[in-house]
């Protein structure tokens, strides 16, 4: 396999305005270079995405090649998530947003080598036309998540109604500025909010199950039924308390309501109803 570099760390061929970001905080190997072996592809794609982390850009999977007859993947070409042409079909004096991308060729190209068995990269482009920020990584989408520790204080002071606000500056103190924490205000709202929304779900349910019980022991004649799925999740249930299931043996009658719309469950509420009697 012949081996060559689309452009090499410090080569004469970046064109005007290209610039290599900063490698200063690196080590030698955890810079891309021709002829890095990996055993398998994603390992190969997980190094390169720790680089850019570190660095200061997010990347994307462009193209992958597969084997027309195996079907199995035997080259692909990642780079940098800005790179490419594109042309807003907005006007300008009516878009809010610039579009962002232009021919950025950050990249590397890493193909499977069937000789020995394993991923080599064979192209490697280090260089930008745009500048790279490690300190502004936290703004990638790729790369916001929460820390378990962050989950617990956020968790615990949710409960202690403190504003999610206090919460964000607590922990970005704690870190030592925003651009430390690895996600943003919105991600901590957003954990929030899919918090309670579990949370809430389950306390419905243990709710509505203690009413049933309660009922129960009230008065044995209460029925009540619940229908799970095949992963144990709730599904329906139905109650009939004492009082209508007499009613029904005595005047044999009985209507159903179903007008009520789905709730935010996404279940749908009907009620029998008793009817008159026959004088």
């Amino acid at each position: 396999m012949q081996l060559s570099y689309v452009t090499e760390v410090g080569s004469e061929e970046m064109e005007f305005g290209d610039e290599l970001p900063d490698h200063g905080c690196l080590q030698e190997d955890e810079i891309p270079r021709v002829g890095m072996r990996f055993a398998q592809l994603q390992m190969a794609h997980d190094f390169y995405v720790t680089y850019a982390k570190k660095v200061g850009f997010a990347t994307k999977i462009r193209t992958t090649t597969y084997d027309k007859i195996t079907k199995a993947p035997i080259n692909q070409a990642i780079r940098c998530n800005r790179d490419g042409y594109r042309e807003s079909r907005v006007k300008a004096p009516t878009r809010k947003n610039t579009i962002s991308a232009a021919g950025y060729k950050a990249r590397i190209y890493v193909k499977f080598d069937k000789d020995i068995q394993d991923w080599v990269l064979f192209k490697v482009d280090l260089a930008h036309s745009h500048p790279c920020s490690a300190r502004k990584t936290v703004h990638y989408h790729e790369y916001r998540q929460l820390t378990m520790h962050a989950k617990y204080v956020i968790e615990d002071n949710d409960e202690a109604e403190i504003r999610p606000n206090k919460t964000f500056l607590a922990l970005s103190n704690e870190a030592g500025g925003p651009s430390n924490l690895g996600f943003s205000e919105k991600d901590l709202r957003n954990y929030i909010t899919v918090r309670l929304r579990t949370s809430n779900v389950n306390a419905d349910v243990r709710e509505m199950m203690s009413y049933f019980m309660r009922m129960k022991d009230i008065n044995p004649n209460f029925f009540y039924a619940v229908k799970l799925d095949e992963e144990c999740k709730f599904k329906s249930a139905v109650w009939v308390d004492a009082k209508c299931r007499a009613s029904y043996e005595y005047y044999g009658d009985v209507s159903v309501d179903s007008t009520y719309s789905t709730n935010r469950h996404g279940l749908s509420f009907v009620s029998f109803v008793g009817g008159q009697p026959p004088w």
